[in-house]
């Protein structure tokens, strides 16, 4: 059951102001030259990051070639011809957001799109008001007249030192093959259901070299991205709940992937290409690392695990690190001066694990076993037991927590039932639970009178509740 809201407020006022009902489900046949949906990001008290992007079509293609599973397609191949394409094209897109009431706040200006940036643009929208719901609108034209538009919501959050409540959801290894929808994942209607304030895709959000068809160009990629987020199910979810996203390896190149690895199958795309496309594809500031507040009760801190990472098979040693040493810098200082009622440190891959044992790419590995020593180590000396480690990647969920520090972690598993697997099974010294099936992690933040409490839900792909955890302190 939700736990009560702070205030005078009740959960239908509050769900009343969220964005999953501001604006009604957008009419399939509605001609908007947005196949690819938008998506609303990096949402601070004063601004937000509108991604969009203009296609020929006003729906993904559902009549073309799909290929068989880990084929690599011949180089040159017009993604255009394939199962949920979405060419681009060019032309002028603007955003207009006014308040839930309707008051018209910014629009900004027509600007071009094209080729070059997959016919994608991203709007900063600044000036906007903490605590607030808005709307927007995406238009779109190929000469003076409007040729369609797509509506989408956020809420701006909270003043630092707000006494605010905040619900938001994390997934993560979305695989296009092991979808249980045709028209997308149950999860993401499982999300909007939840009317969080926000989701964190962690990770894995496309599959670059095990999904259909294998990418070797530029085209084929940003094909993948096409496909995945012009999903039904997907795309309704994205414009009606802002996200923070993150990539993992199979999102930024190949699998267990560092600067500079080459996977053959994938030739002559390469690592550096797969860099760059990432924050094409969603909206994303200046930097992969940040950290973002939503009241007095929450901080998050999202790390960048593939950027700055040294080779996984390079022998272990006090040098070897995932995240570099400025983020893990960054990262403790931040962590240290928050003041924050919770904090929650989001790696796209596992920091206390278990994880399999032929497995060589996360700190709960033995490939990087000095450095996941120093950061639990680090946690539990410089925290009061209210931080915790989010993760994805691994295809199982979990609640561990480190036998040696007490540190704990909450994995959300892969986005799918299809897609669970690959677990070593329930070890006792550290888990408190675990499940090979699909989900996403769903969080309740409620400060109320003198304390704040955190509830933690593991859920099914249904948003069914299967495991939770519930935590207070003084606030």
């Amino acid at each position: 059951m939700m736990p009560a809201m702070p205030h005078s407020s009740t959960r239908r006022e509050f769900l009343a102001l969220t964005a999953a009902s501001l604006i009604p489900a957008q009419a399939a046949s509605a001609e908007t030259h947005q196949a690819t949906g938008v998506k609303a990001g990096e949402i601070s008290p004063n601004s937000a990051l509108i991604w969009t992007r203009r296609t020929k079509a006003s729906l993904r293609r559902a009549d073309g070639i799909e290929s068989e599973e880990h084929v690599t397609l011949p180089p040159g191949t017009d993604p255009a011809t394939l199962e949920g394409s979405c060419p681009g094209a060019a032309g002028e897109m603007r955003v207009i957001v006014s308040t839930a009431s309707g008051k018209k706040v910014a629009a900004t200006e027509w600007t071009a799109v094209g080729p070059e940036t997959d016919f994608a643009h991203q709007f900063p929208i600044p000036s906007l008001t903490p605590d607030t719901a808005y709307k927007y609108t995406v238009e779109t034209r190929a000469s003076s007249k409007i040729d369609g538009s797509l509506s989408g919501a956020f809420r701006t959050a909270p003043p630092e030192d707000a006494n605010a409540a905040v619900d938001f959801a994390m997934i993560s290894c979305q695989k296009y093959e092991k979808r249980d929808d045709a028209q997308g994942y149950h999860l993401y209607d499982a999300l909007r259901k939840f009317a969080p304030h926000y989701y964190l895709s962690v990770g894995d959000n496309v599959y670059y070299d095990s999904d259909y068809p294998v990418v070797n160009s530029t085209a084929i990629a940003r094909h993948h991205w096409h496909r995945m987020f012009s999903l039904p199910r997907v795309a309704e979810c994205t414009r009606m709940v802002p996200g923070y996203w993150m990539k993992d390896d199979h999102d930024s190149y190949s699998n267990d992937d560092w600067p500079g690895f080459i996977d053959k199958k994938m030739l002559p795309f390469t690592w550096e290409q797969g860099l760059r496309i990432f924050p094409e594809q969603v909206p994303l500031g200046p930097k992969s690392y940040r950290t973002f507040r939503w009241g007095r009760a929450l901080e998050i801190f999202l790390l960048e695990g593939r950027d700055f990472r040294s080779a996984n098979n390079l022998p272990d040693g006090p040098t070897k690190t995932i995240w570099g040493e400025v983020q893990k810098e960054w990262l403790k200082h931040s962590v240290a001066s928050s003041k924050a009622h919770w904090k929650i440190i989001v790696s796209p891959t596992p920091v206390i694990g278990p994880d399999r044992g032929n497995k060589h790419d996360n700190h709960a590995n033995d490939a990087f076993t000095q450095e996941g020593k120093e950061i639990r180590k680090w946690v539990a000396e410089n925290t009061r037991h209210d931080t915790f480690f989010f993760n994805g990647d691994r295809h199982w969920q979990y609640h561990s927590v480190d036998p040696s520090t007490k540190v704990e972690e909450f994995s959300c598993g892969a986005a799918s039932d299809a897609h669970a697997s690959g677990s070593p099974g329930a070890d006792p010294a550290y888990h408190r639970f675990h499940r090979m099936l699909g989900g996403f992690i769903a969080v309740n933040v409620r400060p109320e009178g003198g304390t704040c409490r955190i509830v933690i839900e593991h859920r099914d792909v249904h948003g069914n509740k299967v495991y939770g955890q519930t935590r207070e302190k003084k606030a």
